[in-house]
C-alpha cells in the first residue's frame, strides 16, 4: 500500500502537476508531513528530538530497514562452519578482492590449500605456504572454489569466473559467498547465511560509510578511543603529560570517507590541538564537537550525558563509541544504532 501511495506521488509529480482533487490532497498531505518531519529533525529540543529518533527507529524496524552488523569474529566462526558443509575438496581457493580475500584466505588456511585472486591466477602465481608456484604447477588445479564475503548485484563474482575462464576455459569452478540476499543465492552455488540489506561488515566499516545504507546518511563517532587510542592513565591529571597526548596519540580507525560529525568529551580550548591531529592523520569531517567548560573538573564525569546532548542535536543514523556502558547508554537514550568499537557490537 505505502509503495503504491509513493509510486503515485512520484508520478504526479514528473507530470508537472496534480490533475485531480485526490492527487492534489494526496500531494498536500504528504507535503505537510515532509514539513513536520523536517521540524522534528531541526529541532534542538530533548523531547521532540527523542521522540523523532524513537519513530524513526520504529519505522525502520516495521519496514525491515535496521541495519545488520557483522564483525570479524562472528564472520570467523560462519566460515568455519559453512568449510564442513563443502561438497569436494578443491584443489584451490581463489579471493575476490578485497573483501574476499578474508574469508578466502581463512578457507584456504583451514584446508591446507594454495589460495589466490583472479589476477594472479592469469599471471600463474598462487600461494602454497609461503611459496610461490609456477604456471605450469598452476594447471593441475582443475577443481577451484571461487569466494567471495557477500554478494548483492554478482558482478564481482562474474568478472572473476571471466578472468579465470580465459586461462582455463575447462576448469570446474564453484562460486562461493559466505552472505547472500534471498535475490542473489541463486547466482552461487555455495553459500551460509542469507542477510537482508541494509548490512555491513566491520571489514569493510574504514572504506564503505556504515550509514550510507539508511536515508539520510549521517554519520557521527567519538574521538578518543575510535580515531585515535585512548589517552594514557593519568593524563587529565597531568597537564603536560595531556598536551603530549592530544599531539601523539597513535591513529586508530581512520575512515577513508568524510565522517558528518566527531563528538568528543575534550574540552573547547583543546580545539587547536585536536584539529592539527586530524589534519596530521588525514582525517576528514564536517564539523567537530567539543565540550565548552573552562575545565576538565567541570565535566563531572557527565562524558556520556554530554555526548547524548550533542547527538539529540545532530540526530546521525549511526555513532561510533568506544565504551561499552556508554555504548548501552546511548542507545537506550537516543534509540541511534550504536557501534561498540571495543566489542565491535551494534546495538540497534
Amino acid at each position: 500500500m505505502k509503495k503504491a501511495i509513493m509510486d503515485r506521488i512520484r508520478r504526479v509529480r514528473a507530470s508537472g502537476g496534480a490533475r485531480t482533487p485526490f492527487d492534489r490532497a494526496l500531494i498536500g498531505t504528504y507535503e505537510q508531513y515532509l514539513r513536520v518531519r523536517g521540524q522534528f529533525r531541526s529541532s534542538d529540543n530533548e523531547q521532540v528530538s527523542k521522540l523523532y529518533l524513537r519513530s524513526r527507529n520504529l519505522r525502520r524496524n516495521l519496514n525491515g530497514k535496521q541495519l545488520k552488523f557483522v564483525n570479524v569474529d562472528q564472520a570467523s566462526l560462519w566460515t568455519l562452519e559453512w568449510i564442513q558443509t563443502f561438497p569436494h575438496r578443491y584443489d584451490l581457493i581463489v579471493g575476490v578482492p578485497r573483501s574476499g580475500m578474508f574469508i578466502a584466505s581463512l578457507i584456504a588456511l583451514k584446508l591446507g590449500r594454495p589460495l589466490t585472486t583472479p589476477d594472479l591466477f592469469q599471471q600463474g602465481r598462487y600461494w602454497q605456504s609461503q611459496e610461490v608456484k609456477n604456471r605450469s604447477e598452476l594447471a593441475d588445479a582443475s577443481r577451484i572454489l571461487l569466494v567471495d564475503d557477500s554478494m548483492d548485484s554478482g558482478r564481482s563474482m562474474a568478472e572473476a569466473v571471466e578472468a579465470i575462464r580465459a586461462v582455463n576455459s575447462e576448469v570446474d569452478i564453484s562460486r562461493a559467498c559466505l552472505i547472500v540476499t534471498e535475490a542473489s543465492k541463486t547466482a552461487v552455488e555455495l553459500y551460509h547465511k542469507v542477510i537482508t540489506p541494509p548490512r555491513t561488515f566491520e571489514w569493510n566499516i574504514l572504506h564503505r560509510k556504515v550509514a550510507s545504507h539508511l536515508p539520510q546518511g549521517c554519520l557521527a563517532v567519538d574521538l578518543d578511543g575510535v580515531l585515535c587510542a585512548n589517552l594514557p592513565p593519568g593524563a587529565d591529571a597531568d597537564e603536560n603529560l595531556y598536551l603530549e597526548s592530544l599531539t601523539n596519540a597513535n591513529p586508530y580507525l581512520i575512515p577513508t570517507f568524510e565522517i558528518d560529525a566527531i563528538i568528543t568529551s575534550r574540552l573547547e580550548m583543546y580545539r587547536p590541538q585536536t584539529e592539527e591531529w586530524l589534519r596530521k592523520h588525514n582525517v576528514r569531517y564536517r564539523e567537530l564537537l567539543m565540550w565548552d567548560v573552562p575545565s576538565k573538573s567541570e565535566r563531572g564525569g557527565r562524558f556520556v550525558r554530554h555526548k547524548i546532548e550533542q547527538l539529540l542535536c545532530v540526530k546521525p543514523d549511526m555513532f561510533w563509541e568506544s565504551n561499552w556502558e556508554q555504548s548501552q547508554s546511548i542507545w537506550e537514550a537516543t534509540r541511534i544504532p550504536t557501534l561498540c568499537v571495543d566489542r565491535m557490537e551494534l546495538l540497534s
